[in-house]
């Protein structure tokens, strides 16, 4: 068992669910404390974690970036996020955890349902929404009484569409505030921060100025005004950022930090490293170890 995990219930599924377009296999539904620490790991190209924050604080990090846990807090990370939990040792967190696997049946979607899987980091307050569910599907699992397998299925069935129209209202609204005829600088930065926060890994100039509705030229010209910097050094600051935070805050080798953090070779990651920092990421670990 893991040490960093206190189990408090747990629970197993044994069907397929169909839904839509898609297939939904739910693993086990857990009520779980975490203390102190969940080493990052990420999950398989079909599983989603869907976290509840019942009680306690602390903090998670996807992908280098650090986020508050407090209660009420709904976070899901799917295929592929590299996420690691902290739990408050005075407060531990207490949370609800529900671990599916989802396949897409067929590539026609007539309900829309296809934002769930598409969907691999989502965070916000639940206000009500998902966790009365969530609660409801372990209650049903404590008892013996007549339906129960049927419940459970509609619970799972309910918390899938519910989260989907969560994800489906957070990009209308955010598609509202961006159109392109609309938008000005000030309602760029979030967009041009959010891709530097979340896809350092992987992000090109391209990528970035169609998001933005803008040529690479433009974007370039406006990196530079408002942050004084290119690309190439706004993605090198934030791939240092989260590097720092992999070599502070957790075991893995240089070689897989370097991996996590999309660069072509060990050696390039060195490198770089080197420049921006003034030493070498084993010696950064070594020196951060000893405060």
């Amino acid at each position: 068992m893991d040490p960093s995990k206190k189990i408090m219930e747990t629970y197993t599924f044994r069907d397929t669910i169909s839904l839509g377009c898609l297939d939904i296999v739910p693993v086990h539904i857990r009520l779980e404390q975490l203390n102190p620490v969940i080493a990052a790991h990420r999950h398989s190209n079909v599983s989603y974690e869907i976290h509840y924050t019942a009680a306690g604080t602390g903090s998670v990090i996807i992908d280098g970036m650090t986020y508050p846990v407090v209660p009420d807090l709904l976070y899901i990370t799917g295929p592929g996020i590299v996420h690691a939990q902290y739990s408050d040792p005075e407060d531990p967190v207490i949370e609800y955890c529900l671990y599916l696997n989802c396949m897409r049946r067929s590539r026609e979607d007539f309900s829309g349902l296809s934002i769930f899987p598409d969907t691999l980091f989502w965070m916000e307050p639940d206000n009500g929404r998902a966790a009365p569910l969530l609660k409801e599907l372990l209650e049903e699992n404590r008892q013996i009484r007549p339906g129960k397998y049927e419940m459970m299925e509609v619970l799972l069935r309910r918390i899938v569409i519910i989260l989907t129209r969560m994800y489906q209202q957070e990009s209308m609204t955010a598609a509202e505030k961006n159109r392109p005829e609309e938008q000005n600088v000030s309602g760029r930065m979030p967009l041009i921060e959010d891709a530097f926060f979340y896809h350092y890994a992987d992000l090109t100039l391209e990528d970035l100025a169609a998001s933005l509705h803008l040529s690479p030229r433009q974007t370039q010209r406006l990196l530079r005004e408002y942050f004084g910097k290119t690309f190439s050094q706004k993605r090198t600051e934030a791939r240092m950022a989260a590097a720092c935070h992999y070599l502070e805050k957790t075991d893995l080798s240089v070689t897989a930090i370097s991996e996590l953090l999309g660069f072509s070779s060990i050696e390039h990651f060195s490198a770089a490293f080197r420049r921006s920092m003034g030493c070498s990421a084993r010696e950064y670990r070594t020196r951060r170890a000893k405060h």
